[in-house]
């Protein structure tokens, strides 16, 4: 008897420190954000709380946000458009975002690094970009965004896309900015990724007249970003799902 205790104790605590020289324990599920300077001010802050209050606190899932300055699709899947060139904020580790870290330099990690930080079975990607793929030649932003889903897909993530807010009216015509986010929508659900719109979110008038401003003032940025939370879990879409069954495991229509 004595020497089947002593030899149960040994197996506990060689357990215990093989745990402690290892990886972290593996969550269920996960959330990543991935965005660009909105998601760095009151929206992005606003989102990344709820959200982890709500299901990382309540049900251990845990939540992380890296978004970067001036950042479009190809930033997370073109290692030559991933340097890090007028900052990035990460929000992890259950911080509250008001303690999220600042980064200057350097280069934003991979996707398969920024997953491996979730240490999560399943996951579900939040995409809030846009804004910084309205100008330039579309055909080829579009394909951007076709390639980071594909990108989040293989690292066995579902997707949901967050589309740009409204900009002021200099920052390109309003019909560019309507016809964009429509080809956007088209090109995000044709390949899988449920998309949530901010046009209807957003009001360019708040952000003054005749002005190239992108970046909303506290309380309309937190009243979008509450708009959007709102949806994550009651869809509109047909066929998508709410936020909380992605992250259980149920697959998108």
């Amino acid at each position: 008897m004595r020497i089947l205790v002593i030899a149960s104790v040994l197996f506990c605590l060689a357990g215990s420190a093989a745990w402690a020289q290892g990886d972290s324990p593996s969550r269920s599920a996960g959330i990543l954000i991935l965005g660009d300077s909105n998601s760095e001010g009151p929206f992005g802050g606003t989102l990344y709380d709820t959200l982890r209050t709500t299901h990382e606190a309540r049900s251990g899932v845990a939540v992380k946000m890296f978004a970067k300055c001036g950042a479009g699709a190809n930033d997370w899947t073109e290692r030559d458009a991933a340097n890090i060139d007028c900052g990035a904020w990460i929000c992890d580790d259950g911080r509250p975002a008001s303690s999220c870290r600042h980064s200057w330099g350097g280069m934003i990690p991979t996707l398969p690094e920024l997953y491996g930080d979730l240490h999560a079975e399943r996951r579900v990607t939040l995409v809030v970009l846009g804004l910084n793929m309205i100008i330039g030649r579309r055909a080829r932003k579009l394909d951007d965004a076709a390639n980071l889903i594909a990108a989040i897909h293989a690292q066995h993530s579902a997707c949901i896309w967050i589309g740009p807010p409204q900009p002021g009216n200099l920052f390109v015509p309003p019909s560019v900015y309507e016809s964009f986010v429509d080809d956007l929508q088209h090109t995000v659900t044709s390949n899988g990724c449920r998309y949530i719109s901010s046009a209807d979110k957003t009001d360019r008038r708040d952000l003054g007249e005749n002005t190239k401003d992108d970046h909303y003032s506290k309380p309309d940025a937190e009243a979008w970003a509450r708009k959007v939370l709102y949806e994550l879990d009651h869809p509109v879409g047909r066929g998508d799902k709410p936020l909380i069954e992605l992250l259980s495991g149920a697959q998108q229509e």
